[in-house]
């Protein structure tokens, strides 16, 4: 869409920076749709766990829950004409997704269905669950207040010609992608510190200290 505005502008001068314009910012998210697995015995979770680095060395994994982090941004644009070599390219509307895609909880196929064991590694995972949906339900809020921060401070796109309008748009969106990307990073490395409290040596022998004794009493 063009709209021809006549001005008069004086040579160098960056018309564009100084025009006022804030897109309309829209979040968008998926908590993505949770699946069980059940076709990996032990050993082959361990290894799952230690190529997505979520198992240390020397310990062996009976469950896991694994989630990947998606993130993507979308702008869109109008290109107001100030005269025959100046021309904005301003952003209307941001779209700005993030969200978890396959979330699995993985089962080791060496439990057996109903003993202590296999309840509590299912409880346990779904506990991962649960915190990856509230870190996510918590974290927008504050990436929709950074985002609009970064809006007000990215400025329309000069160029002289309508045939950059498409590469002006990328431009800024390659911008917006710049600034957002560090608060994704930042989300992904709260979240890990967030489920590394679930895993820790402590919770591990609560949970099998919690077994041992339920397992004691039904030999009774």
């Amino acid at each position: 869409m063009l709209c021809n505005v006549q001005k008069s502008v004086a040579a160098g001068t960056d018309v564009c920076a100084s025009l006022t314009t804030i897109p309309e910012i829209e979040f968008t998210t998926s908590y993505g749709k949770l699946k069980y697995d059940y076709s990996y015995n032990l050993q082959e979770l361990t290894n799952l766990g230690r190529k997505y680095n979520i198992v240390e060395q020397g310990l062996f994994a009976s469950g896991l829950a694994i989630v990947s982090v998606n993130w993507e941004v979308s702008l869109n644009t109008i290109s107001k004409i100030i005269d025959d070599t100046n021309i904005c390219v301003v952003p209307t509307s941001l779209n700005v997704f993030i969200g978890y895609q396959d979330p699995t909880i993985y089962i080791s196929n060496q439990l057996q269905a109903g003993s202590c064991e296999y309840n509590v590694v299912v409880r346990h995972e779904q506990t991962h669950h649960q915190i990856n949906a509230a870190a996510l339900e918590y974290f927008i809020p504050s990436l929709r207040r950074s985002v609009e921060k970064i809006a007000k401070d990215i400025k329309p796109y000069k160029i002289d010609t309508p045939s950059k309008i498409d590469e002006a748009t990328n431009k800024l969106t390659e911008m917006y992608i710049a600034q957002i990307e560090p608060l994704i990073n930042h989300f992904k490395n709260e979240l890990m510190q967030e489920q590394s409290k679930l895993d820790n040596q402590m919770n591990y022998a609560m949970e099998s200290n919690l077994c041992r004794r339920f397992n004691a009493k039904q030999k009774r």
